[in-house]
């Protein structure tokens, strides 16, 4: 199986190391029981990116440097230019987990799964864990009409956990993609919805790093961005919405017949004492 995981970055120095690291350093990579190409897209730094990539002397880094509109443009280039079975992509600062690629893999070996993701993970500059948030079992429906983004108590879907098939990364409109600023995750999210369920594995896959300076912080931007790819919500799931989030227990026993089936997307659990990651 192998892994197509692609860095966007610009005068990223400072964070890019700990991120390469936490690829190359994968289980599966280091046991070569994947295959890796990795793409750092950069955006003309001025700043030392270069000499940090250089460093590692990897044959499997691919390093693509030039002036550009913007991270999801990079990304966009990057998406289109590398191949893989399972690809994610992965911010200069930010790290996945020693164990992803290996739990990654043997997810995508079951049939139909096309979309994955796991916990969402915030750690801090040091590299510190500061929160932790189970995933859920999603609805294509409501990462189409935006429920996703509503905030607490429903949970969002965390980019540095996420993983896409070959197959869903030929759904991606590259030239839209490209056009974003800072909501090009949830377009992927709305792209795959079309017409693939996002499946939960019940484990660490990535984590976001926050520091200072960084375009997470500017949530309102992002929020706007984020509606503009969603549709209108549907009465049948404003009920559902309500029914799983905020409903209470006496209302949801009467409710039940007036909402939309179970999603049919897949939550991946390891039963103790095994190794094997099975769906529930």
């Amino acid at each position: 199986m192998k892994f197509l995981i692609v860095t966007p970055c610009r005068n990223a120095a400072a964070l890019l190391r700990s991120t390469i690291e936490s690829i190359l350093q994968q289980t599966s990579v280091l046991r070569k029981e994947v295959e890796l190409e990795y793409w750092i897209m950069d955006g003309a730094s001025t700043d030392s990116t270069r000499s940090v990539v250089e460093s590692f002397s990897d044959s499997r880094i691919h390093f693509h440097s030039e002036a550009d509109g913007g991270m999801y443009e990079a990304l966009a280039k990057g998406l289109s230019k590398g191949s893989g079975d399972v690809i994610a992509y992965l911010n200069a600062g930010d790290v996945y987990f020693p164990h992803a690629f290996e739990v990654a893999a043997e997810i995508f070996s079951h049939e139909a799964v096309d979309w994955v993701t796991g916990y969402t993970t915030l750690m801090n500059d040091a590299e510190q864990i500061t929160a932790v948030w189970k995933p859920l079992r999603y609805r294509r429906e409501f990462v189409l009409n935006g429920t996703y983004l509503s905030g607490h108590p429903i949970p969002g879907i965390q980019q540095e956990s996420t993983f896409w098939s070959g197959k869903a990364n030929a759904t991606i409109d590259f030239k839209r993609l490209a056009k974003f600023r800072l909501a090009g995750d949830y377009f992927l999210w709305t792209e795959f919805a079309r017409n693939f369920e996002l499946h939960s594995v019940m484990t660490l896959l990535g984590a976001f790093r926050q520091h200072a300076g960084q375009l997470s912080e500017q949530a309102a931007d992002y929020s706007r961005e984020a509606w503009g790819t969603t549709r209108a919500p549907r009465s049948l799931e404003k009920l559902t919405a309500y029914w799983e989030f905020r409903c209470n227990s006496l209302w949801k026993k009467y409710l039940w017949n007036f909402i939309l089936p179970p999603s049919p997307a897949r939550l991946f659990e390891c039963r103790s004492g095994q190794h094997k990651w099975e769906p529930r």
